[in-house]
């Protein structure tokens, strides 16, 4: 409908003919005519003589007028994430070159050296990188150190160590791909807390249920970004023309992701735990305004949004409670959970014997039921 100059009316052309501009006539609606409602997808003409002077997007709103949740961030979070991590890993390979003189024969821990920089032998880390001493040296979680030394620190540290060259790149490319999207849709601050916040409640529950593991990497902040693309499509499905595809596709990617840190050596647990936080955590700061155009109830879609909110905020707040409980008060967190330790790693191929020779690609021998009792894990 269009404005027919008396205050607070709205009207079409088949009451108001006066709003609507015909030969002859002049008045302040006489070449202009004000926008449709943004969920009127539809313009009538008027009585046969002129049409309505509006055109509408491909999307279905008027152009010029985009909704909302359109609003485009600078993106600063992500791309400052990534050159931290290049940096500390340079750092890594400095320190781990510090010991060996340079021209001198390579050892096990220095055994790839170019300048100042130094990555151990294949056999030791086969992602290019330093010795597991220069890791824990530089902050690798390690509950011990943790509980024993008051290192908290090391909660945090680990998102932004990596075990080697290769493993930088592979999570840098998965953090571009998701972090990048979140962040210019959102904003840095959101899409920062959620990446800190699954970042550390992962390496939480790693330090309780794996504390015999030593473990650095992004990877569960990466997965809590994951969850967050998951989570921002649920919280927002009135917004998205097929919001099941959407979903479906994030589904198969998180699926395979997470199968992969079934494997020996990953710290799957961060993986999960950062996810499902992620998850959440996107369901309470992660909320596109509703403006009409893709719900036919906008208020009752909004009242699911915001009760999600809640529910979220409070999920969010007992898990963060509950795990620091369980890592500095001692739990013994199989007893609670004795499922658990399959997360960390499955027998594969999936459904093979393990005491069965050379039917498995690999039979989890480093896991054991108390946690990873490997030296290192990569996430």
């Amino acid at each position: 409908g269009v404005h027919s100059g008396t205050p607070g009316r709205i009207c079409g052309p088949s009451h108001c003919p006066a709003a609507i501009s015909r030969p002859g006539r002049r008045g302040p609606m006489a070449d202009a005519v004000r926008p449709p409602r943004p969920w009127h997808r539809s313009l009538p003409e008027d009585d046969g003589q002129r049409p309505y002077e509006v055109m509408l997007r491909a999307d279905g709103w008027p152009s010029g007028s985009p909704p909302a949740h359109t609003e485009k961030y600078h993106v600063a979070f992500v791309p400052l994430v990534v050159l931290a991590c290049v940096v500390v890993m340079a750092v890594e390979l400095y320190e781990n070159g510090k010991g060996a003189a340079p021209g001198g024969t390579p050892t096990e821990d220095c055994a790839l050296r170019l300048s100042l920089f130094c990555a151990a032998s294949v056999t030791v880390n086969p992602y290019i990188g330093p010795s597991n001493d220069v890791l824990v040296q530089m902050g690798a979680k390690e509950a011990g150190r943790i509980l024993r030394d008051g290192e908290v620190w090391r909660l945090v540290a680990p998102l932004f160590l990596h075990a080697g060259v290769v493993h930088l790149v592979l999570n840098m490319v998965a953090l571009l791909q998701f972090g990048l999207r979140l962040e210019a849709t959102f904003g840095g601050i959101r899409v920062g807390a959620i990446y800190l916040g699954s970042g550390v409640f992962g390496v939480v529950a790693s330090s309780v249920l794996a504390p015999r593991a030593v473990g650095v990497g992004a990877s569960g902040a990466i997965c809590g970004l994951m969850g967050a693309c998951l989570g921002e499509v649920m919280q927002n499905w009135s917004s998205y023309d097929d919001p099941a595809r959407t979903c479906c596709s994030f589904f198969v990617v998180a699926f395979l992701q997470l199968a992969l840190g079934t494997s020996p050596m990953v710290d799957n647990f961060q993986h999960v735990f950062g996810f499902c936080m992620g998850f959440v955590m996107a369901l309470a700061l992660l909320i596109r305004p509703l403006m009409g155009i893709h719900t036919q109830q906008p208020v009752s879609s909004k009242c699911r949004q915001h009760l999600l909110r809640v529910v979220a905020f409070s999920v969010m707040n007992l898990a963060f409670v509950a795990g620091i409980l369980a890592l500095f008060g001692g739990w013994d967190a199989y007893l609670i959970c004795p499922a658990c330790g399959r997360l960390a790693c499955w027998p594969f191929p999936w459904g093979c014997r393990p005491s069965t020779p050379g039917e498995c690609w690999w039979d989890c021998s480093p896991c054991s039921s108390g946690g990873l009792s490997s030296q290192i894990s990569w996430t």
